[in-house]
């Protein structure tokens, strides 16, 4: 299989038989029990690369994550749709039972926060107890570090931009979360020093629980957080002005400003790509398996944006439950060049037989469902217009399907039908529909630049869009009949 297929914009959903090879071939060690996220999880690393993967994998299985009367549906829409984030550790698959759920993510080679801290505490501990006389002069200065203040502060600012894009996600149909679990354990280090929060399942999800009690959730991730910083930067000389600002505050929101004002004043950059990479991998710095495609460097950025986030496919498809943000300039979404802007006008034919025009319909609601609303093919969501027979003309539903689509926002548009056609006409009942009529319509569009056309039908033309980029698919050629049979 390609590797640039490991993830394909949501979680993998893995069945007994590849998750038990898969914990074969990862030939995986059980993690040190200090090192465990708190409740019921056992945590498994893979000594080498896993291969699909092509890196290190790490299964975390936790008891199951949903609670009440949730249909399959819901629970594997809920598992499926991790939260993609570049400071948020990637879930790239999963494995379920009726007792727990294990999550696979890449493994990041800097260990916890946790783990870096106690290293600093124990070189303070061992300092403590030399003899003073014996001690060296430099460490009656500082105390041990195992991070730079710069590191430090950068980290916070990471982890603070994680939390936020939980209780505040930008426009989509995610909907907020708290975390639940805001702790130094929870935090991972890769090996630029840059962190990612881990995240298996939400504390309470906005709507799921009464307003006072949601943001009761988020005021505690505020405090775990500020409880979390202070234990971080306690054996730093210049914690005092920065915990006192952030005391003070009481949104992750205005914490991230006052850390992002440090940042600016001291000139530390937000994020540490990768340093050399002839000799390492190139990841997407999202999810971290695939290959980042080239496609990264033209989407929308901050005109000053001085390091583009390098991103997969993969990670871009998701983008109406998962906006893309950038770690340098923190572009509040950045414009997938699949679905993102893509509106769909199905067009179901007519015949004299009601079978045969129930048919028609049938074929592209399967289209809809299968290709074009699918989150990691097309992902048309929120764009989609169905024309077929109805109280409503066919002439009626065609002009407000293109009025409606006719915005500066839309710049592709999948055109489907399925149907009768002969002599350049498309039968829609009563209301016969040119090719000439229908290019017109096309073209009138000023803002789409892109064409995606399916045509299941006899004899189909080739459309004459003039300067418009055109994929053209048919189901015969334009001399050929099609056949229209049972599904």
């Amino acid at each position: 299989m390609d590797e640039h297929l490991a993830f394909n914009g949501k979680a993998g959903k893995l069945d007994e038989r590849v998750f038990s090879k898969l914990k074969l071939l990862s030939r995986p060690v059980k993690a040190r029990q200090d090192n465990a996220q708190q409740g019921n999880e056992t945590t498994l690393v893979s000594k080498d690369d896993v291969p699909f993967y092509n890196t290190r994998l790490v299964l975390r299985t936790v008891e199951k994550s949903w609670t009440g009367d949730l249909s399959e549906e819901e629970i594997e829409n809920n598992l499926e749709q991790i939260t993609l984030h570049y400071a948020i550790v990637p879930q790239v698959a999963y494995y379920r039972n009726k007792q727990t759920v294990s999550f696979v993510a890449p493994y990041f080679g800097g260990g916890t926060l946790d783990e870096v801290i106690q290293k600093e505490r124990d070189k303070t501990a061992a300092v403590e107890t030399e003899i003073p006389s014996e001690r060296k002069p430099e460490k009656t200065l500082e105390r041990p570090q195992t991070l730079e203040w710069k590191d430090k502060l950068r980290i916070l600012y990471q982890i603070c931009r994680a939390i936020e894009y939980l209780h505040q996600p930008s426009k989509c149909e995610r909907k907020p979360v708290s975390h639940g679990n805001i702790c130094m354990q929870n935090v991972l280090l890769d090996e630029q020093k840059n962190a990612r929060l881990l995240f298996l399942t939400p504390k309470s999800v906005e709507g799921g629980v009464g307003e006072e009690q949601f943001q009761e959730d988020k005021h505690k991730d505020v405090h775990a957080f500020k409880e979390m910083t202070h234990d971080f930067l306690k054996q730093s000389r210049k914690k005092t002005d920065v915990l006192a600002r952030i005391q003070r505050v009481v949104t992750m929101t205005d914490i991230k400003k006052e850390l992002e004002s440090d940042l600016r004043g001291e000139g530390i950059n937000w994020w540490t790509p990768l340093q050399d990479v002839g000799k390492t991998k190139e990841k997407c710095e999202i999810c971290c398996v695939n290959k980042p495609g080239k496609t990264f460097e033209k989407l929308t950025h901050d005109q000053f944006c001085g390091s583009k986030i390098q991103m997969c496919v993969g990670c871009l498809r998701n983008w109406q439950f998962n906006p893309v943000k950038c770690h340098t300039c923190d572009q509040d979404k950045i414009r997938s060049p699949v679905g993102d802007g893509w509106c769909a006008i199905m067009i179901a034919g007519t015949d004299e037989k009601q079978d045969i025009t129930k048919r028609f319909e049938d074929d592209i609601e399967k289209l809809k469902d299968r290709v074009i609303t699918k989150a990691t093919l097309m992902g048309v969501r929120n764009n989609v217009v169905t024309v077929k027979k109805s109280n409503t003309t066919y002439g009626e539903q065609l002009e407000k399907a293109f009025n409606n689509v006719d915005t500066p926002e839309i710049t592709t548009i999948v055109l489907v039908y399925s149907g009768h056609h002969w002599g350049g006409i498309f039968q829609l009942d009563t209301y016969p529909l040119k090719d000439s009529e229908l290019e017109m319509k096309i073209n009138g569009l000023k803002h789409v630049t892109k064409v995606i056309v399916f045509l299941d039908c006899c004899y189909p033309k080739k459309f004459n869009l003039g300067d418009k980029a055109v994929l053209q698919i048919n189901a015969v050629t334009s001399r050929q009949k099609a056949i229209c049979g049972q599904a």
